[in-house]
């Protein structure tokens, strides 16, 4: 049963009827004091502590709808169903991996999504990552266990390396921060390479051919769009020099991931460390489970507290300032007609 809270009254007059239908159940921990009152102030908030089993029973936990906080995918037919929608907040950022931004902009619906609230966390994550790919961390951690002394693999330490950062946005540029501290030489490929922002990150801008070639670590940290989709392919794998370590915090998609686990498996790459793939939950019998060179992590390089109540700070203020008349971190409107 979703849990309920009533409202007499809001801006203007006008009860407004909010709903989060695929909330999880932690949500209770930072959707509460404050932030739940915010909302309360403009009408009546639902809550639903699952993921809607079928088609049928989303279109009824959002009948009626203003104003939806919402963590997964979202049915084009849900949209067009409820013809009350007015905003959505995506709990993310990729709002437009889960809902149909265009399709939505055509309903009239105002989508906003939550840019930046875990660019710490994922950072640290990935930093975690190269660190264990970097020093063999989890075989010798599993080799101690077993009762094997082992002192034979040589780590990789990091100082002088250069490090080459795909995208160059919040992540990757707590990234440089990190890397800079550990005395790494760090260059970025952007579509935005100005010199202003290249002087106030102190970060070299270079080509992409050029980054993947000439770096001793890769780090991912771009959008998944159709432009990005398979940007590291097997013909920049077979650039990058032997030896490399690839980091991948971003999307699994942005990888060929037949190529990579090739490249993993001959020694042209070091090491990797992923958090995502292009198959999610991996599957048990999955290649990359079978390779002693990759650390690998379910998806969870955002998931911390500190993470968790930035997003709600944000999602809950998407709703509240888009009844203000005064919206922020909009990704989809009826204007734009994307």
């Amino acid at each position: 049963m979703p849990e309920s809270s009533n409202s007499d009254s809001a801006p203007g007059g006008s009860v407004k009827s909010i709903v989060y239908p695929d909330a999880g159940q932690d949500i209770e921990e930072v959707l509460t004091g404050r932030r739940r009152k915010s909302l309360e102030r403009l009408g009546d908030l639902k809550i639903f502590y699952d993921t809607p089993p079928d088609h049928q029973d989303f279109l009824e936990r959002v009948h009626g709808a203003h104003a939806l906080l919402v963590g997964w995918a979202l049915p084009v037919e849900v949209m067009t169903q409820t013809p009350t929608l007015e905003v959505l907040s995506f709990t993310g950022i990729g709002a437009g991996n889960f809902i149909d931004l265009p399709a939505a902009a055509a309903q009239g619906i105002t989508v906003c999504n939550c840019p930046g609230y875990a660019d710490n966390t994922v950072a640290e994550h990935t930093f975690a990552l190269l660190l264990a790919t970097a020093r063999h961390l989890p075989r010798l951690d599993a080799g101690l266990r077993d009762g094997h002394w082992n002192q034979s693999l040589l780590g990789t330490e990091l100082r002088g390396k250069r490090l080459g950062l795909i995208g160059f946005g919040g992540i990757a540029q707590r990234v440089r921060q990190l890397a800079g501290t550990f005395g790494m030489s760090i260059c970025a490929w952007t579509r935005n390479p100005d010199a202003k922002r290249a002087r106030i990150h102190d970060v070299t801008f270079v080509p992409l051919d050029e980054l993947v070639a000439s770096s001793d670590i890769v780090s991912l940290h771009v959008t998944l769009t159709d432009d990005t989709q398979g940007l590291i392919d097997r013909a920049r794998l077979e650039q990058m020099k032997p030896g490399v370590i690839l980091i991948n915090t971003a999307r699994g998609e942005l990888v060929d991931e037949s190529a990579l686990i090739e490249a993993l498996a001959s020694g042209h790459l070091k090491a990797a460390g992923l958090d995502v793939y292009c198959t999610e939950p991996l599957p048990a019998a999955h290649p990359l489970l079978t390779l002693e060179n990759v650390v690998l992590s379910p998806h969870v390089a955002y998931h911390t507290p500190e993470a968790n109540d930035s997003l709600y700070e944000i999602a809950v203020e998407n709703i509240v300032r888009y009844y203000a008349g005064d919206p922020i971190n909009v990704v989809a409107s009826p204007d734009s007609k994307q």
